[in-house]
């Protein structure tokens, strides 16, 4: 139906006024889900990031710059790696002073797939300045689009859709150019908004002769400010569906948008919905104003989160969260909740440790501290890496006739200096616990040495 082309991808460079500076490089990315003539599943893959954050070297034609973009697909069945490839992608501008640098660098990754669940690793970075990095991870289950049954793919939110025939330009499909918006955000010059969706398998049997397309836009909680319907004669069995919908005065905040399918006696047979988010810096909306911490909360990685994604980075940061707070987060039942409850939580521990130490710490953990049993992080060895970084000093003791294998961190800027003490307790199969510390808070055992020795 759509003709794309596998693993291309193309530069962008649209005007737009909202640029906000990140501690790391700015990185957006979304996906849409679409059929394919035969048994497999199309996975459109829309990433962007600012070139105001990339630094810019002379050359001939003015400065030039480039993002690097890191992507790693797994079949989590299988274990397997299904695409691992980096991209380098450069941008050359005459003048780096004023609005020069104010755009976004869009691209699209299109895969071709067979059903099934994957891990998407996505690792942007500055090519001339490996420090400005950020990555994401997102599991994506792909089901395959079944002969015969109505279906519809999922929503492609746009910057811009127009009519062409340029077939060479990855952005193309059905006689269209659809400008991905990765970050899903709108407002100040992107007053429209353009989606995108294809429906499948349209048939009499379940829709009569005709049939009707109703587009709403809803606040978070579902209820409706806007919605408009487009009706159909049934001509074919395969239609795309697009559109815009003016958002002009609509307030920061986050919202979704509806599509909803309806047979030819008004009667609702599929829906798909879409996250995103409208940041205004001039608009109003009955009366309501967004405080400055709302607004970046808006803009931040956290307010796109599953729950899934936000629930781990909870399950993550336990280690340094009192149990006030712990209980505080397990009470809220909304995802938004949730949601800004772990962005203001990093935010207001930031002057002491930042989320990026302490995910490094983390992913450290992971790659030095697996076990067969845990994964790195959840290790006592893992546990007290995150919490309290990187050892001053270690000894380590391998296994010996009489006494287990066993590890000494010691901390010498912490509480005068402390230690820790880890035996494996495992029969050699690396699953260390710790057995003692002159920490304060922290189990201690005055008599461990009598807990490596093997009677």
């Amino acid at each position: 139906m759509s003709k794309r082309y596998i693993i291309k991808f193309l530069i962008l460079i649209f005007n737009i006024s909202v640029i906000v500076a990140q501690p790391n490089l700015s990185f957006d990315y979304d996906y849409a889900i679409f059929r394919d003539e035969g048994t497999k599943v199309y996975l459109e893959l829309y990433y962007s990031f600012s070139p105001s954050e990339l630094v810019f070297m002379k050359n001939s034609d003015g400065y030039e710059a480039s993002g690097k973009l890191q992507l790693d697909v797994i079949n989590r069945t299988s274990g397997k790696t299904i695409v691992a490839k980096d991209f380098k992608v450069p941008v050359t501008i005459a003048d780096t002073g004023g609005s020069g640098k104010d755009f976004k660098l869009t691209g699209q990754i299109n895969l071709l797939l067979d059903s099934g669940t994957y891990l998407l690793k996505m690792t942007a970075s500055d090519f001339n300045d490996a420090s400005k990095i950020n990555s994401a991870e997102e599991e994506v289950q792909l089901k395959a689009f079944q002969d015969g049954k109505l279906m519809m793919s999922t929503i492609e939110l746009s910057t811009g859709i127009v009519k062409s025939t340029d077939e060479n330009n990855l952005f193309y499909k059905n006689t269209l150019e659809v400008t991905p918006n990765p970050g899903n955000l709108f407002g100040n010059n992107l007053s429209k908004l353009y989606y995108y969706l294809e429906l499948y398998n349209l048939n009499k049997l379940e829709m009569g002769d005709k049939y009707s397309v109703t587009i709403t836009i809803a606040n978070k909680d579902g209820s409706e400010i806007k919605s408009s319907t487009k009706k159909y004669d049934l001509k074919s069995e395969s239609k795309v569906e697009y559109g815009s919908v003016d958002i002009t005065g609509l307030p920061s905040n986050s919202y979704q948008l509806f599509v909803k399918l309806f047979d030819n006696n008004d009667k609702e047979l599929l829906r798909a919905y879409k996250y995103f988010y409208i940041f205004s810096s001039d608009t109003n909306y009955n009366n309501q104003v967004l405080t400055d911490i709302e607004n970046e909360y808006l803009l931040s990685e956290y307010a796109k989160m599953t729950e899934k994604q936000v629930d781990d980075d909870f399950n993550k940061a336990i280690y340094i969260m009192s149990d006030q707070q712990k209980e505080k987060y397990e009470s809220l039942k909304a995802l938004d909740e949730k949601r800004m409850y772990m962005f203001k939580y990093w935010k207001a521990i930031s002057q002491y440790l930042t989320k990026k130490e302490y995910y490094s710490r983390i992913e450290y953990a992971n790659k030095n501290f697996k076990s067969d049993l845990r994964e790195g992080w959840k290790t006592d060895r893992g546990r007290v890496y995150a919490i309290y970084g990187k050892y001053d000093e270690i000894e380590r003791f391998p296994y010996e006739g009489s006494t287990r294998a066993y590890e000494i961190w010691t901390y010498n800027k912490i509480q005068g200096g402390v230690i820790f003490v880890f035996m494996d307790n495992s029969t050699g199969f690396g699953d260390y616990v710790q057995i003692h510390s002159t920490a304060q808070n922290e189990s201690s055992d005055e008599n461990w040495k009598e807990k490596i020795n093997i009677r």
